[in-house]
């Protein structure tokens, strides 16, 4: 509970002296490529944050921790395990996931949601669990989802939280959504 209050308190801190997170990572050493978006929650091995490289368009679900230090055997030997860890381009990291060190996600990746990536992931390739496993092509993923937007509602840009969402608009999107599926630009 207190390691959630002393986040939650460094949060606010950061919001009143506009004090940005990202910005002080770079400075120590993060590299980060173009596109990059990170959600709510993520976290950047902010001591050793020098060994992460992320490339172009980027995006971090919410909740995302990215390691590059093992402190477990600290106790034991007296050091830190530190290890480089690289996010290729187009990448998309679902929530709750985390990307231990020594890990390199290539090109064209997307990682399920609760993720815990372990080892390399190949280019084009679609990866889930604990520990996360290839279970199939980016490529086969999105053919799949582009038939079944064929089949089910679309939803513009005047559908969003930056449209200023009303009532109205979700009701019409849940009556639209008769199977509990739909799209949203």
């Amino acid at each position: 509970m207190m390691n959630s209050l002393k986040a939650l308190l460094r949060k606010l801190l950061g919001r009143v002296l506009r004090v940005d997170p990202l910005a002080t990572l770079k400075r120590r050493g993060l590299s980060v490529g173009k596109n990059f978006y990170m959600q709510d929650g993520c976290v950047i091995d902010a001591w050793h944050c020098c060994h992460i490289r992320i490339g172009n368009d980027v995006t971090l679900g919410p909740n995302v921790t990215l390691l590059a230090h093992d402190a477990s055997m600290k106790r034991a030997l007296g050091f830190v395990r530190i290890a480089k860890v690289s996010i290729g381009d187009r990448v998309f990291i679902g929530a709750g996931s985390i990307v231990l060190p020594g890990v390199n996600i290539g090109n064209d990746v997307i990682i399920g949601a609760g993720s815990v990536v372990t080892h390399d992931i190949a280019d084009g390739s679609l990866a889930a669990g604990n520990p996360a496993m290839i279970i199939g092509l980016t490529a086969d993923f999105f053919a799949r989802k582009r038939a079944e937007m064929a089949g089910v509602p679309c939803f513009g840009e005047e559908y969003t939280l930056r449209a200023g969402t009303n009532a109205i608009r979700m009701k019409v999107m849940n009556t639209a959504m008769k199977e509990g599926v739909g799209y949203i630009v």
